[in-house]
């Protein structure tokens, strides 16, 4: 038991591990190569990558391509702030709120601000210097941590309500994002789209981003364009639904057909999640807050 404890597993690559004539041959250097005999019942499923020699334990890790994936349906993806994911089927759609992403994001630049602003007042290597520096990386460790957290749930539960769909999702910062205020730019562009759409792209069979210029605005009923808030009236049709939801539909629209075509309905099955657990309270970057 001592010497198992103080053995150390030795890694070697493809170059080095082989595998011939039913032996795994491991090179050691001036001491030569060892030699494993392999049962006649083993078969490596792909190209040999790694060999891992534990205690007494050899773990192969082979290459094996891809399995494709059955496609069962085709959805449509707005990613926002306030909302942090849209998505759409044309016959449900699930609103999943991103407001304690965006409450994160807001406690991170404060207290940013502060620890940058406490810095600039104390010696560089100094003991004080230090310690700050080291409370604002663990703030910012601790605040990654939990934007990560948020965007794994996010998507996890758009994969479970639509199985094996493909994706079509909006760019993450258009032309008309880079014109809009200071304070609503930096929320924009600080929120977590691109991870999204990277999680969103293996969890499901796939996420393929399309422009999504004007897919807010534009009624799918009519085809009227209007500003609108938070939930959409169509000043025309009189057609009215959360803005997120028109601009889901309108993207499934567009990744489908290639245009945002009038004529279509909103999904009348309304479903809003949240990517967290309730707690009994606290900032939701705190760990208070689960």
């Amino acid at each position: 038991m001592a010497a198992a404890r103080r053995y150390r597993d030795v890694i070697y690559t493809n170059q080095d591990a082989r595998i011939r004539d039913g032996r795994l041959l491991l090179p050691h250097g001036m001491n030569g190569t060892l030699r494993i005999r392999l049962s006649d019942a083993i078969t490596l499923p792909g190209r040999l990558m790694e060999v891992r020699l534990s205690y007494g334990v050899a773990r192969l890790t082979c290459e094996t391509p891809d399995e494709a994936q059955p496609q069962e349906t085709v959805i449509g993806v707005d990613l926002g702030v306030n909302t942090l994911i849209a998505a759409t089927d044309g016959q449900k759609v699930i609103l999943i709120s991103g407001r304690a992403a965006k409450a994160t994001v807001q406690y991170r630049n404060k207290q940013l601000a502060r620890f940058q602003q406490a810095l600039s007042g104390k010696e560089k290597g100094s003991r004080r210097h230090k310690r700050l520096q080291r409370r604002k990386y663990a703030m910012l460790g601790k605040t990654a941590r939990r934007i990560r957290d948020l965007c794994h749930k996010a998507t996890r539960q758009v994969a479970d309500a639509f199985p094996n769909a493909t994706c079509y999702v909006g760019e993450p910062f258009n032309e008309a994002a880079q014109r809009i205020g200071r304070v609503q730019a930096q929320s924009v562009s600080q929120a977590c789209t691109r991870k999204i759409i990277q999680l969103l792209d293996y969890k499901t069979v796939g996420a393929i981003t399309i422009n999504e210029a004007y897919s807010s605005q534009t009624c799918p009923v009519c085809g009227e364009r209007s500003k609108q808030r938070r939930i959409y009236r169509c000043l025309s049709c009189g057609a009215t639904g959360p803005r997120d939801t028109v601009g889901a539909v309108n993207i499934l629209s567009l990744g489908v057909h290639g245009a945002m075509l009038p004529g279509r309905t909103l999904p009348v099955q309304v479903k809003y999640l949240r990517p967290w657990r309730s707690s009994s309270g606290g900032h939701p970057a705190c760990s208070s807050a689960s």
